[in-house]
């Protein structure tokens, strides 16, 4: 499927640089594409990556990556392999392999992910959870002095 929804997606697509080591890269193929004047209301579930630069409120399950562009504004709870906020986003996210949020980003929920990058400047309200982590797991061992 092309683009469901217009937009200028090439300029919308320059205004957006990914953190380094960033899982997402921009000049990946977009199946999707909510335009920045665009507004939509419902549910998004997808396989491929999703992009948006408008209004959108709802739900948004992919298989791929969300990316909310600087001119996004999502009321929505997201759910995706990797996600990348420079925008604004109002619901929980759930991003199974890491969540960017730059320093024009912002976001008003609960994240989990096991990875979290957050620029300085961003906003974030709300709680962060990594997936559970399983019992001795020798990232989380702490070594005590022993005793002479």
């Amino acid at each position: 499927m092309a683009r469901m929804f217009g937009g200028n997606q090439s300029k919308e697509k320059t205004d957006l640089v990914v953190p380094q080591g960033s899982n997402v890269k921009l000049d990946d193929h977009i199946e999707t594409t909510i335009g920045s004047t665009v507004s939509v209301n419902g549910v998004i579930k997808a396989e491929g990556t999703i992009r948006i630069d408008g209004v959108f409120e709802g739900t948004i399950e992919t298989a791929a990556n969300v990316i909310i562009g600087r001119t996004g504004k999502v009321l929505a709870n997201i759910k995706a392999r990797n996600v990348l906020i420079a925008g604004r986003v109002k619901g929980n996210i759930e991003a199974a392999e890491r969540l960017e949020l730059v320093s024009s980003g912002g976001i008003i929920g609960d994240v989990m992910s096991p990875s979290f990058y957050m620029e300085e400047g961003a906003i974030f309200q709300g709680q962060s959870r990594m997936p559970q982590v399983e019992e001795g797991d020798s990232r989380f061992l702490l070594d005590t002095p022993r005793e002479s």
